[in-house]
């Protein structure tokens, strides 16, 4: 691996398909890859694509492939072995945390969004300052099996398909909440 290379293994969730692959990032982290307005696409090596209905069956395995950010609901990294932490150019900013439920398309995710100060959510829908946000201590579910809950430390939603985000009641019966560290 040349230095400042990092090899990241991803996976991708769009409305009806699941893609995972590896990713190289030049001594980034991958929020930050991902919310880089430069580069439009994410270019992978090792790739599987399968449907979100039968997503153990892959439809294909290919060398390299091409994702539209655009077309990405939900990325995260599944666990792997530790990889070295990038060089910042900011500083850790303190944040509040907010429990949260959002509805994109074909998946509905339920953890907590990191905000300074009070949440605003029409700005987190119309004029997000990245593309897309981390949800912490995520726990998703796919229409596809909706019965299937997939838990993540960290997930980066796209804020441009999110159909419905809100503050969750800590009363909320309709999924657990994903148990606090």
């Amino acid at each position: 691996m040349i230095q400042g290379l990092i090899n990241y293994k991803i996976e991708i969730y769009t409305d009806r398909h699941s893609i995972t692959g590896e990713l190289t990032l030049n001594d980034r982290r991958l929020s930050d890859h991902i919310n880089d307005k430069v580069e439009l696409l994410l270019n992978l090596r090792n790739v599987t694509v399968a449907r979100l209905e039968n997503p153990t069956h892959p439809l294909h395995t290919m060398a390299t492939a091409v994702v539209p950010k655009s077309a990405i609901v939900l990325a995260f990294e599944p666990f792997q072995k530790a990889i070295p932490p990038s060089n910042r150019f900011y500083g850790y900013v303190k944040k509040e945390q907010h429990e949260v439920f959002l509805i994109m398309d074909g998946i509905e995710v339920r953890g907590i969004l990191h905000t300074q100060g009070s949440p605003d959510y029409r700005r987190v829908l119309v004029n997000a300052p990245d593309a897309f946000l981390p949800i912490t201590q995520a726990v998703f579910h796919t229409a596809a099996h909706p019965d299937l809950a997939i838990r993540q430390d960290a997930v980066l939603v796209n804020s441009q398909r999110i159909r419905f985000i809100g503050n969750l009641d800590i009363k909320s019966p309709t999924m657990p909440l994903p148990p606090q560290p």
